[in-house]
């Protein structure tokens, strides 16, 4: 064989090895990378905004009921994220490897079932209540009286109000209910106030109110 022809053979050896090696190169490079390590949040709290800077520093209780410190994220600077002010709340994820890291809650079904698992865990709404809440018609009510019962849980305080609720197809009746209501809220509770009622539809014996913080 002359040197041209060898010459010749070995750069197209050349070529041939060295498209074989840039195929799955190119492949690699152009794949996006996913660390290792990547996890997706898995449970919920209620943060509460301690500081807002660089990041939103917050202040979380699991449904459980264990407290933490995290930051969310999204940078403080977003869209979402730049009118937040100390103490307001906010529905959180966050991986429990990895706790200090916050997202900002996007499944809202699941957020709302572990909110009510957590206020129905510490004792601020009664399972009957919730399952009203959950299930039941959502009316209005007008207070008529409320009397204090002197029983204090956390920042909520229990009430014994009357009311006059309003029935989905029209009319109302009376009735009596014992719930904790926010301390802040007390005020949303006086007599003459409106406010919002459950009820189950041909069951007017009992009835669960729903006082947001003031």
């Amino acid at each position: 064989m002359s040197n041209a022809l060898l010459a010749a053979a070995v750069f197209l050896l050349a070529c041939t090895i060295g498209a074989l090696l840039w195929i799955p190169l190119s492949r690699a490079l152009s794949e996006p990378v996913v660390p290792s390590g990547s996890r997706r949040p898995t449970e919920v709290g209620i943060g509460t905004v301690r500081a807002v800077d660089e990041y939103v520093t917050l202040d979380v209780e699991c449904v459980t009921g264990q407290h933490f410190v995290g930051s969310l994220r999204q940078h403080a600077g977003g869209a979402t994220l730049g009118q937040l002010q100390p103490g307001v709340l906010l529905l959180v994820t966050f991986d429990p490897a990895e706790r200090e890291q916050l997202s900002l809650a996007d499944d809202m079904v699941a957020v709302r079932t572990a909110f009510d698992q957590m206020l129905v865990s510490k004792g601020l709404v009664a399972p009957a209540q919730m399952d009203l809440i959950r299930y039941g018609v959502k009316s209005r009510g007008t207070v008529t009286a409320m009397r204090s019962t002197g029983v204090a849980r956390e920042d909520y305080r229990e009430v014994e109000v009357d009311l006059m609720v309003r029935r989905a197809k029209g009319g109302q009746f009376p009735a009596r209910e014992t719930t904790l209501v926010p301390a802040s809220a007390l005020a949303n509770v006086a007599p003459g106030c409106i406010v919002d009622v459950f009820y189950r539809r041909g069951d007017e014996s009992s009835v669960a109110v729903s006082v947001p913080p003031a």
